[in-house]
């Protein structure tokens, strides 16, 4: 989706940089008592980070004097507009430096955690990121023990590389479990044999992680939008990261992806996975993950919202049974099974008939909704990590050999942030840290593997939790374990929480009416935990093609020597006698116990193991990119398709909607596309773009895109059976919002009424069934990339048509080509200039068939940064003029003449303008004086006017520098309109007066006034 790095970009001296931070501190410390943060959590103490903490923490933002500053794209991904997940109903900021949720409020205005939307709704302030091990080679006593958290965490080196990437799921060299790049493994290595394909194997990172000399051509996106960064402890910038003590780092590496999906029943809850990687170059043993969670419910606006939440420990934690559908050959049922194959269960039942879902999550509740305003319940989920199936026999909680053997927390404690450690408050040192996520101080895990914490009396305040899951015991280097959590939001009250633990013991004694859909039915925040968990599990498919497929039902471990070894003997519980793998062999082993895991197929020919799909949805087409969109809307795009016109506005996009496979079934099965619009947008506090209610439908454009029966691709949507080559005879469709062309015989002065019309259309048209309004596909060139010689040429893909079932037949096959931005447009001239307008274009799919049809759609979704603000064209003659003239600043925003004002915030201090309009074509400069002839402001056509909200852009050059990611006032030469937001050369606002300008160009010198009223 959307690069924006951040807010606050280095582009004036450090000591006008200091300054502003001065300034920001102290507002903060003036509405909060202490602290640079919202509220003091980023670092686990009670008053947050000082001023002189912040630049300590930030040695990379604040150089020593006379040392080079760092460059925009340096900087964690902390400050001003950055990765946010928000095509479902959770806006969630995601950054590289540890932690996911925005809690540095003051540099960015990023939502952290809201639902629904950018509803100004805030349930989340962060939750961090913590790893802990023991380093057995540690001489020093204190380094022996290290918890790596939160902001220890800094992108691998200050290249701007190091920075977070977007994607989708099907996107590109992103298709999850496929061979993008068709390449293979050189050599065996333990179970991968010379000649098995390499898969996923380059992360999306910006790095040729293979060192193949590509660069992330074979990696896997999740979901309708991806987010992924790779994030180290042990960078210069980690180690001289200022705290309360000293950081020692592991030596580790993450690898982060964060996703979210816009289908139904996906869009309250965002994931998050880490991979977290060993590279000390040693073994760390007791390897444990955990971290802060610091989840906050309420409206921005209310001051302190947080200190009335109630605690709401264990909920919605618990095991219920997921019947295996029947589509899932997760089941091995006896069409699976050759005779007495396996001897333990009846012919005649299935292997895997269903299984128990263990749901791990802790939560916390509004004490009163705000006057119905705070309407969730927000709730962190340990939703999966790995586990060790080989369990030591008897062992409670149950542990692997090397780790844990099923998923669960290790240690919690929820606790109001003021507490110490010792009276149950959240960990202040790595000592404490390891020792609670350890255990070892004790865990508040009861013997069913569920939260157990006492709650105790029922009282508001700010809560707080840190938790861990592990160990992992003797991480060798290089070696790697992964975690995936996620954060939720659903609908629910206190009251209605605090009747599930008697309901879920009702349900363990089957006393429960209804049973387990009952009780998922009941609570909305069990029900979206349940979704994640039945998610994250997949579904087992045929894919005969994949190279490790286990050889036996519910084998699920795959076993070879290791280097050096000859062989190796286990056992499993259903063997009769162990078995011996051989160097250069592997086998498969039942080590859980569980036919659950380990799908097979006995009866097919030489005996097949399914292939396990975890995180299996469907997915709508992506949305396309669009000129609108802030990292393609720039003033130094030279080829850009200008958005902003005089009193219009034209929207252009390009074709990857249409020419990506669905990643579920593999068809290109897109069918159209939907086109909204935001206006009289205020910019409510909070808020980071249009909420859903800010939307409003300008059409559905469905594609003339079909194969006759015969198979032939028509080019034209012809009504006779055998036309000429010239026949225009179109199909004549009653159309009911038709709008006659103005001096028509059907309407001499311009209406609106229905009609039936001829609809002409040809291939890849789009058009409006309601309006009749055609939008036809230009012919414009390819999207072009370099072919294994090294030759550019059109980028295209061969993908199976909507509704083929066979993809492997070419006659169910379609090749489609790659457009780029332009392929359409639409030009809408119901704008006004000088006001700012949003735009979003989903594209939906119609993919099923029969009475299984369905059809999925985009989200439609834009901030601040990609607004578009109409803008007056070039005046050959003498005046310019302002608008409005009088400027009246009321104090109410309603109350204002200039309707296009906006709530101020950190980025636009005044949330308003005045603009300046009929500006000469070329270059101009705008000088501002008082009455008295003092300079107030000058202004140049070169100038910024966004530059607040936007991220440099990667240079269209490759290995070129980046450039600016802005609007210039000249955004280009039609444009003769030019804005003020009323602040003096000072900083300061304006007050009360009349005010002269002059503009000078080289057409000569232009002059006027303006009258302002405060």
């Amino acid at each position: 989706m959307r690069t924006r790095a951040w807010r606050g970009r280095l582009r004036v001296a450090v000591g006008v940089l200091l300054l502003l931070l001065a300034a920001i501190v102290a507002t903060a410390q003036d509405e909060q008592g202490s602290g640079f943060l919202r509220k003091g959590t980023l670092d686990g103490t009670p008053d947050g980070m000082t001023e002189t903490e912040f630049k300590a923490a930030f040695p990379e933002y604040f150089p020593a004097q006379g040392s080079r500053v760092a460059r925009p794209s340096d900087i964690p991904d902390i400050f001003g507009p950055g990765a946010v997940l928000s095509v479902g109903d959770v806006f969630m900021k995601v950054t590289n430096f540890g932690f996911f949720g925005n809690p540095l409020m003051n540099v960015s205005n990023d939502p952290s955690g809201q639902w629904p939307g950018a509803s100004g709704i805030e349930y989340l302030n962060v939750s961090g990121f913590a790893v802990g091990a023991v380093n057995p080679l540690a001489t020093e006593p204190n380094a022996i023990r290290r918890v790596s958290s939160i902001t220890e965490w800094r992108p691998p080196t200050l290249d701007p590389k190091d920075k977070m990437y977007r994607s989708y799921d099907g996107a590109l060299n992103g298709v999850r479990f496929f061979n993008d790049d068709k390449d293979r493994h050189l050599r065996d290595d333990g179970i991968y044999r010379a000649g098995d394909p390499l898969i996923d194997e380059d992360f999306l990172d910006g790095r040729d992680n293979d060192l193949d000399g590509l660069v992330d051509e074979d990696y896997a996106a999740i979901g309708q939008q991806t987010i992924t960064c790779v994030i180290r402890d042990d960078t210069q910038q980690a180690i001289n990261a200022g705290g309360a003590e000293r950081h020692i780092p592991l030596g580790l590496e993450v690898r982060q992806i964060a996703w979210a999906y816009s289908i139904p029943g996906f869009t309250d809850f965002n994931v998050v996975q880490y991979s977290i990687v060993n590279r000390s170059g040693h073994v760390l043993d007791s390897l444990v993950v955990g971290g802060l969670v610091d989840m906050d419910a309420g409206p921005v606006t209310a001051s302190s919202y947080w200190q009335d939440d109630m605690n709401l420990v264990g909920f919605p934690s618990c095991e219920l049974p997921y019947m295996t559908p029947e589509t899932d050959k997760r089941r091995q049922d006896p069409s699976m099974r050759a005779s007495r194959t396996p001897r333990d269960v009846p012919d005649d039942s299935s292997l895997c008939t269903h299984r128990n879902l263990r749901i791990n999550g802790f939560s916390v509740v509004d004490d009163n909704g705000d006057a119905g305003r705070t309407t969730g319940i927000p709730t962190f989920l340990l939703v999966d990590h790995t586990i060790d199936p080989l369990q030591i026999p008897e062992s409670s909680p149950p542990m692997g050999v090397t780790g844990p053997s099923r998923v669960g927390f290790k240690a919690f404690r929820s606790y109001r942030g003021n507490e110490a450690y010792m009276n149950g408050g959240g960990p202040r040192t790595d000592q404490q840290r390891y020792e609670f996520m350890s255990g070892e101080g004790g865990t508040n895990i009861g013997g069913d593997g569920f939260i157990n914490q006492d709650r105790g009396a029922d009282e508001k305040g700010d809560y707080q939790a840190w938790w861990s899951c592990g160990p992992w015991l003797a991480v060798p280097d290089d070696g790697s374990i992964q975690v995936t959590v996620a954060f939720t939001v659903a609908p629910g009250t206190k009251e209605a929480a605090d009747q599930f633990a008697s309901d879920y013991e009702q349900f363990k004694a089957d006393r429960f009416p209804g049973g387990s859909g009952a009780l998922v039915s009941k609570y909305p925040s069990l029900s979206n935990a349940y979704a994640i968990q039945v998610a994250s599990e997949g579904i087992y498919e045929l894919r005969p093609e994949w190279p490790w497929l286990t050889n036996g039902h519910g084998r699920e471990t795959p076993v070879s020597p290791v280097a050096g070894e000859g062989s190796v003997t286990a056992s499993d519980c259903r063997d009769q006698v162990p078995r011996t793998v051989f160097s250069g062999q592997a086998d498969w082993f039942d080590f859980d116990c569980d036919y659950c895991t380990g799908a097979y197929d006995s009866r097919r020919r030489g005996g097949l193991g399914m292939f396990h799909l975890p995180w299996n949805s469907d997915a709508p087409p992506p949305n396309p990119n669009l000129n609108v969109a802030a990292e393609y809307n720039y003033s130094d795009n030279q080829s850009r398709i200008i958005p902003a016109g005089d009193n219009r506005v034209t929207v252009a996009w390009d074709n990857i909607s249409e020419i990506t496979p669905d990643p579920k079934s593999g068809w290109l099965d897109f069918r159209g596309y939907r086109v909204w619009k935001a206006a009289n947008w205020q910019r409510p506090v909070g808020s980071a773009g249009p909420g859903d209610s800010d939307w409003s439908l300008l059409g559905e454009f469905r594609q003339f895109h079909y194969y006759d029966t015969a198979g032939v691709l028509q080019l034209r949507n012809y009504t006779k059976s055998s036309p000429a080559a010239t026949d225009s005879v179109c199909p004549r469709r009653f159309v009911p919002n038709y709008k006659y062309p103005i001096g028509s015989e059907h309407c001499p002065s311009g209406c609106v009424d229905s009609a039936t019309v001829d609809i002409c259309l040809q291939l890849d048209d789009l058009w409006d069934e309601q309006s009749g309004q055609v939008i036809h596909a230009k012919e414009i060139g390819c999207v072009r990339e370099l072919d294994e010689d090294g030759n550019l040429v059109c980028d295209e893909v061969d993908a199976c048509m909507n509704g083929r079932p066979y993809c492997s037949d070419p006659l169910n096959r379609e090749r489609r080509t790659r457009y780029p931005v332009g392929r359409y447009q639409l030009v809408d001239r119901e704008v006004k200039n000088g006001f700012v307008y949003f735009y979003s274009v989903t594209a939906f799919d119609s993919t099923g068939l029969a009475q299984g049809r369905t059809m999925l759609e985009g989200r439609r979704t834009a901030t601040e940064s990609d607004g578009v603000i109409p803008q007056g064209s070039v005046r050959e003659r003498k005046s310019v003029w302002v608008v409005p003239n009088p400027y009246r600043g009321y104090r109410n925003i309603a109350d204002r003449p200039s309707s296009w004002d906006l709530t101020p915030n950190g980025s636009d201090p005044t949330g308003t303008h005045i603009d300046f309009m009929g500006l000469p074509r070329g270059k101009w400069t705008i000088k501002i004086f008082t009455l008295s002839g003092d300079l107030v402001k000058t202004l140049q056509s070169e100038d910024a006017v966004n530059e607040s909200i936007r991220t440099p852009i990667a240079s269209p050059v490759p290995g070129g520098a980046a450039v600016p990611g802005y609007n210039r006032q000249q955004d280009n030469p039609d444009d003769g309109q030019a804005s003020w937001n009323l602040i003096s050369r000072n900083g300061q606002d304006i007050v009360s007066g009349i005010y002269l300008f002059a503009v000078e160009s080289d057409g000569g010198t232009r002059r006027g006034k303006f009258v302002v009223i405060r």
